[in-house]
């Protein structure tokens, strides 16, 4: 049984909830035994959603419990069931496979570089040093903080204590931050 949308247009319906409770009567098994439900607040009452209705089962092979593109068989299940960490049950009095050693990890060693490669590295370090102390001692830092922070210069222009420290904390920070950011990321490419 099946409503057509012919049917809807030609039937003489008084509101839209009749023909959702025709719809709904009909997908519930067949025509109403009772009257259509009141309606409160345009929200249909019934069907209660908490009743027990007879289902109908998915005919379809279950396929949730699936590997791969076929069921486990019971020797995956065994397979499963004994590789566990625990004693086994062969060593708790009962059946089963024997205990198994959890296997180690073992990190892998450290690959001895060439001469080569370590004094390159050290040569890049030394010329990063080199280009920061080079940077940070052009007049036109001293000018910069002159201008921005006037209270490290003294009045003759040269810095103070506490502007040469301020002056080699950057520079350390740009050493750090050209050596653990901007080599590694240049080093992907």
């Amino acid at each position: 049984m099946s409503t057509l949308l012919s049917d809807l247009e030609s039937s003489p319906a008084t509101g839209d909830g009749d023909f959702v409770q025709n719809i709904l009567n009909e997908m519930n098994g067949g025509p109403p035994t009772a009257p259509p439900p009141a309606m409160s607040g345009g929200v249909i009452n019934a069907p209660n959603p908490n009743t027990i209705a007879p289902m109908v089962m998915d005919s379809a092979p279950v396929t949730s419990h699936m590997i791969g593109n076929s069921h486990p068989t019971p020797a995956d299940f065994a397979n499963m069931m004994n590789t566990h960490n625990g004693p086994s049950a062969a060593q708790q009095g009962g059946g089963g496979a024997p205990y198994e050693t959890p296997k180690q990890y073992v990190a892998p060693s450290p690959q001895k570089r060439s001469w080569l490669a370590r004094s390159m590295d050290e040569f890049r370090v030394a010329f990063f040093v080199s280009i920061i102390v080079f940077t940070f001692s052009l007049p036109i830092i001293n000018i910069l903080f002159a201008h921005y922070i006037p209270y490290m210069v003294k009045s003759t222009g040269d810095l103070t204590w506490v502007g040469l420290g301020v002056k080699s904390l950057i520079a350390g920070l740009t050493f750090w931050i050209l050596q653990r950011v901007i080599v590694p990321l240049l080093s992907f490419s």
